[in-house]
């Protein structure tokens, strides 16, 4: 049961994740359009579409590092924030794959990644492995 429950909060974390940088990215763009007016409220439902579309580019490089975290027990911050860096740096060379010197679109989807893994530890992260039971004497 405890892996049961070990695994619906890896799948919650990852979720909230992606929804997390789906967010972050629509302000972004929101920011660098100047969108405020008539059509910013319209990007507020792309929210759900972007996310859609991060959790199917990352879901294999981060199920890679949700994995390679979990067994040891990693739980620390940093850990996770540069995991969805390299995540980010991943589906950068492997989806995109950058024909030009953009530095702006990469740095917004590298600073993605960041929030990203900084909101999955939050939710899983910070607890990672399963516990073992503490024995008394």
């Amino acid at each position: 049961m405890l892996y049961l429950l070990r695994f619906a909060l890896i799948v919650f974390g990852f979720i909230c994740a992606i929804f997390a940088a789906s967010i972050f990215l629509n302000m972004l763009l929101i920011g660098s359009a100047e969108w405020i007016g008539g059509e910013g409220p319209f990007l507020y439902l792309t929210i759900p579409a972007f996310a859609a579309a991060i959790g199917y580019s990352v879901f294999v490089p981060a199920a890679l590092i949700i994995i390679y975290a979990e067994l040891p027990a990693w739980r620390d911050w940093l850990f996770y924030a540069l995991g969805g860096a390299a995540t980010a740096i991943v589906v950068i060379v492997w989806k995109w794959r950058p024909q030009t010197e953009d530095i702006r679109t990469f740095a917004a989807i590298l600073a993605t990644g960041v929030v990203g893994g900084f909101v999955y530890w939050v939710i899983s992260g910070r607890n990672a492995g399963i516990a073992r039971p503490i024995s008394h004497p």
